[in-house]
């Protein structure tokens, strides 16, 4: 994935460079040549005008391009139910249209506004990952989640997400943690591996294998009136439903929590844990700022599971701020779903870190 990031990265900015040179090689074998100061400055121009235009989108620009998917974060984390203190987070998530030339020729059939209201099939991909700096011997690096998703955008009142951001998507994806651990015996022997190199036992949970498929429907909106009117600002509201599935096409049958585990009998469906989420977000607009610290946005969010809903609920809370520049951003959370592996376990977390896109 990094490689093919990187060469893309790498073609885009080759196209804008050569672009760029060609495009001044004209101005300067054209624009010298007229005597009229005024007319040379706009003949210049134009030559920097249509290069702007015709120059790609790079990553983070333009929905043509690579684009944020979910937040891209950093941050030092701590959970009630792991064996240490601090450990570092990261999450990692991207989407990129697929099939642009045949929606913008249907789009011109149709005499349709390119900038308007045309519905775009997007694929994304988020992962997430922790290493633990210093707890455990080699700091190792651990796998939580990987997150492909194919999904189709479409904007509730027309414009591109960069100016309206309300939509709704409906998506098919797969969750898993890209572990290998499936069995009794393999639990066994990776609980008598890990004694006899006095590893943590809770290294031994984060290596079960989990996994689900689930088709998506996510509501999106931006209301015109702000959610507190003494703060200019926007407020954006956000509804999704996943659905589980029994049998998917990645994942097959779903990996979910196994009796050898030795947390009981009884069956811990997913469902039960997640699958509706509802988040209420304030963009604060101007920033609203304390000395070299400013308030940026707050976020509010509840998880629980659809198959018995509010029996288990997660909660959240989530304020970006800018300090000296740096995008700073605190987070805390009382619930489930800490991890794939434990997703059925109640525990509480919090963190801070960097936010570097949204």
């Amino acid at each position: 994935m990094r490689r093919r990031i990187g060469l893309g990265l790498l073609v885009s900015l080759l196209i804008s460079i050569s672009s760029s040179v060609v495009a001044n090689q004209s101005a300067f074998n054209t624009c010298p040549q007229i005597s009229d100061d005024i007319s040379r400055l706009a003949c210049y121009d134009s030559f920097a005008e249509a290069t702007a235009t015709e120059r790609t989108p790079l990553f983070g620009f333009g929905i043509d391009g690579l684009t944020s998917h979910e937040p891209t974060k950093l941050f030092a984390r701590t959970d009630s139910k792991d064996e240490s203190q601090f450990y570092m987070d990261a999450t990692l998530s991207v989407k990129h249209p697929l099939f642009t030339p045949v929606v913008e020729q249907v789009a011109d059939v149709l005499d349709i506004d390119r900038d308007t209201n045309i519905p775009r099939l997007y694929l994304a991909f988020t992962t997430r990952f922790s290493q633990y700096l210093g707890s455990r011997q080699s700091s190792p690096v651990v796998p939580r989640s990987y997150n492909p998703e194919l999904f189709l955008r479409i904007w509730r009142s027309g414009g591109f997400e960069r100016t309206n951001p309300s939509y709704w998507d409906f998506g098919y994806g797969h969750e898993s943690n890209g572990q290998r651990i499936n069995n009794k015996l393999a639990f066994d022997n990776a609980i008598t591996q890990a004694e006899t190199n006095n590893d943590p036992l809770s290294s031994i949970r984060e290596r079960i294998s989990r996994g689900w498929d689930y088709l998506s429907v996510d509501w999106n909106k931006e209301w015109n009136t702000p959610f507190l009117p003494s703060l200019t600002g926007r407020t954006i509201t956000h509804i999704e439903y996943r659905h589980y599935l029994d049998h998917g096409l990645f994942q097959g049958a779903p990996e979910e929590y196994n009796d050898w585990e030795g947390a009981g009998q009884h069956r811990r469906p997913r469902d039960r844990y997640d699958g509706l989420h509802f988040s209420l977000q304030y963009d604060l607009v101007g920033e609203p700022c304390l000395a070299w610290v400013c308030f940026e946005r707050v976020e509010l969010s509840h998880d629980t599971g659809y198959a018995k809903p509010f029996e288990h609920n997660t909660t959240s809370l989530e304020v970006t701020t800018s300090v000296a520049g740096l995008p700073v951003y605190l987070w805390g959370r009382t619930g489930y779903n800490n991890n794939l592996v434990d997703y059925h376990n109640y525990s509480n977390s919090w963190g801070v870190g960097i936010e570097f896109q949204r």
